[in-house]
């Protein structure tokens, strides 16, 4: 997988020392492990910090948290991140929505501007913690993050709507809009409907196909293999291309993608999210075949979203590349982590193929469905 490693340069590092004799294999035993190290490692009195960072917090952070504390039934620190985040990152007094700032560093906010892949994700850990512990406070914020997003982060670009990455008054005045195509969450966006009616957010879905299509059926230089780039830009016509001063790769916001579109089959059974990740799986497919041994580099959270697709295709090599995301486990006194114990990023994320497998065992993976008629 050579090839590959060169497409996630800006993942790879070098291999730490493996002890091969210990690689769990219970799903539900590396989640529970796993949960334990993050909340020991990466959180306390509710705020998410990052240590490679100088330990600040970011937004999506916050998000990551309290979404693995809501999956992993743990009210306490569910309630403590939420705590924080209103107290510290709420823009209700700065901006007058409820995004988040983005940036918390020194003992302040250091950037208001919101994420809106921080955004999407704490309104839909509010909504799963909302019909989890039935707190009705939970939904009410919810709704009122869920109103903030399509106000101020979204747009309307050749009658298509969009999710931008930023609140609109961020973006530049140069004829194109940036696009992070792994913001995009489709299973989130049917959720938000279910919760509010409003069918923007079926559009939203629309959208996600829609630019995911286009970039796996792109030629030239947007297009790496069956792989999509973390920025792109669109312009008042609706053209994609590339963001200057951003690379045409797959790197560590991409790899959400995979993730993000296996939710969205799983819990809606949509055939466009098989149709995306065929594609995913067929390239990852091709480059591990070419490999008779292991790589000098490992990266967890590029096998969790290898993984992703491959499995939920039926995939062959699906159980080969689980191993391999395996072998990146290590265990220490707080639990179970990822590569590396102090990076919060890949311990953030790489964990949840071990938490769909366990759910997928017990039955409990659809959310409500959604009408037929609103489903395309």
């Amino acid at each position: 997988m050579k090839r590959l490693v060169l497409l996630l340069s800006i993942l790879v590092f070098p291999l730490l020392t493996i002890n091969c004799s210990f690689i769990p294999q219970n799903s539900e035993e590396i989640a529970q492990g796993s949960w334990s190290h993050y909340k020991q490692t990466f959180i306390q009195e509710g705020r998410v910090f990052r240590p490679k960072n100088n330990n600040d917090t970011v937004s999506e952070g916050q998000a990551y948290g309290m979404l693995r504390a809501v999956l992993m039934n743990d009210h306490k620190i569910f309630d403590e991140c939420l705590v924080w985040t209103e107290n510290k990152l709420s823009r209700k007094k700065s901006d007058g929505d409820s995004l988040l700032a983005w940036h918390y560093e020194n003992g302040t906010v250091s950037e208001t501007k919101a994420a809106s892949d921080a955004d999407i994700d704490y309104a839909y850990s509010l909504i799963l913690a909302y019909r989890k512990w039935n707190d009705e406070s939970y939904l009410m914020l919810a709704n009122e993050v869920l109103k903030s997003i399509l106000e101020h982060e979204t747009a309307v670009i050749n009658d298509k709507l969009y999710l931008l990455p930023w609140p609109k008054q961020n973006n530049s005045s140069n004829g194109f809009i940036a696009l992070n195509p792994s913001y995009y969450a489709p299973s989130h966006f049917k959720l938000f409907f279910e919760i509010s009616g409003d069918k923007r957010w079926l559009e939203l879905v629309d959208t996600t196909y829609y630019i995911l299509g286009r970039l796996l059926d792109m030629p030239g230089d947007l297009k790496e293999g069956h792989l999509v780039p973390d920025w792109i830009t669109v312009d008042s016509k609706g053209n994609l291309s590339q963001l200057p001063g951003k690379p045409i790769s797959y790197g560590w916001d991409s790899v959400r993608i995979p993730l993000r579109i296996a939710a969205d089959y799983y819990l809606y059974g949509d055939s466009r999210a098989l149709d995306v990740l065929r594609l995913f799986s067929a390239f990852f497919e091709k480059e591990y075949s070419k490999e008779s041994t292991e790589d000098p580099y490992e990266n967890a959270l590029f096998y969790s979203a290898a993984y992703a697709a491959t499995e939920t295709t039926g995939s062959p090599v699906s159980a080969a590349i689980l191993k391999r995301l395996r072998k990146c486990i290590r265990k220490n006194n707080e639990g179970y982590y990822y590569n590396d114990n102090d990076d919060y990023y890949i311990n953030s994320i790489s964990w949840l193929p071990e938490y769909y497998n366990t759910i997928k065992k017990t039955g409990k993976l659809q959310h409500a469905p959604l009408r037929s008629e609103n489903m395309q």
